[in-house]
């Protein structure tokens, strides 16, 4: 540590024999005669503002993990073969995601029926989790401290009916979200925009299910969206929505990582090279593309 990590810092060290006292008497010395406060306490929103907006060197890295993040869950997903457990569909996620030095620090894989029913599947092993024809993966995955939210759908043959119509919804409250994201809007403000996309689409159940997203950067989530939410969008920071719909035999998601430029403007940082996309339409006749069910 003294060579590798912490060049040009006093190391204290503390005999592991007798931990945690062997640590609490370091830092009682150090603070003696000093008020003290925790990250975990009255400092944890003001630090969290301090996170979360974006230096040029954090946008520039930013920006290379939502390329890399983009073209690893594109890999994984077209490595998906019928018959695949959850398990090993997050392992495959896993791989490609590790050989560009990203971190998965979470996975969902959720197969067929089961993506009608669990929001945060965690992937199984096992008799019964094998692909038969629809795979959803959804990650965060990790460079750097920065982190990368975004989700995947591929389906084997056409594309079932149900699925077509719930995921075409989806890309559509996506979409309002997402261009919705401008500086001063606040989070509840954002909460209701997804609350009259939904329901004017006939899908006004679905907000209560899963959190819809929120702020991210050095979490996973720094806030959610909900009514009476009082965080501001801000320029210089990221963002990832997560609209989810339940439908009677089978669920989609939509997700991908933003950037709130100085101007205004939003990116998407998170796209999938020739991953199929389309132009979603907004209720105010904005446009917005959006990655559609690969079909394999």
């Amino acid at each position: 540590m003294r060579t590798q990590e912490c060049l040009g810092f006093e190391v204290k060290e503390a005999a592991w024999a007798g931990l945690p006292g062997t640590m609490d008497a370091i830092i009682t010395e150090l603070v003696a005669g000093r008020s003290v406060e925790t990250d975990t306490d009255s400092l944890e929103a003001k630090l969290d503002e301090l996170m979360v907006d974006l230096t040029d060197h954090d946008v520039a890295a930013y920006r290379a993990l939502g390329k890399d993040i983009g073209e690893a869950l594109a890999e994984a997903a077209r490595s998906v073969c019928v018959g695949d457990s959850e398990y090993k569909v997050a392992g495959i996620t896993h791989a490609c995601y590790n050989k560009r030095g990203i971190d998965l620090v979470m996975s969902a894989v959720a197969h067929d029926e089961r993506i009608s029913w669990d929001r945060h599947p965690l992937p199984r092993l096992g008799v019964g989790t094998e692909l038969k024809k629809v795979c959803m993966i959804a990650t965060c995955g990790r460079r750097k401290g920065l982190i990368c939210s975004l989700s995947r759908l591929v389906c084997f043959g056409e594309v079932p009916a149900e699925l077509r119509t719930i995921h075409d919804v989806c890309m559509q409250v996506d979409a309002e979200i997402n261009l919705a994201t401008v500086p001063g809007k606040s989070a509840d403000e954002l909460y209701h925009v997804i609350v009259k996309a939904y329901t004017d689409r006939g899908y006004g159940e679905q907000i209560l299910q899963h959190h819809q997203g929120g702020l991210i950067g050095y979490k996973c989530r720094h806030w959610i969206a909900q009514p009476g939410g009082q965080q501001v969008i801000k320029a210089g920071r990221a963002y990832a929505w997560n609209p989810t719909i339940a439908g009677k035999t089978i669920g989609t998601k939509s997700e991908d990582t933003i950037y709130v430029n100085n101007n205004g403007s939003m990116e998407v940082l998170t796209n999938s090279p020739d991953w199929p996309m389309v132009d979603v339409k907004t209720g105010d006749g904005r446009t917005m593309s959006r990655p559609d069910i690969l079909v394999k």
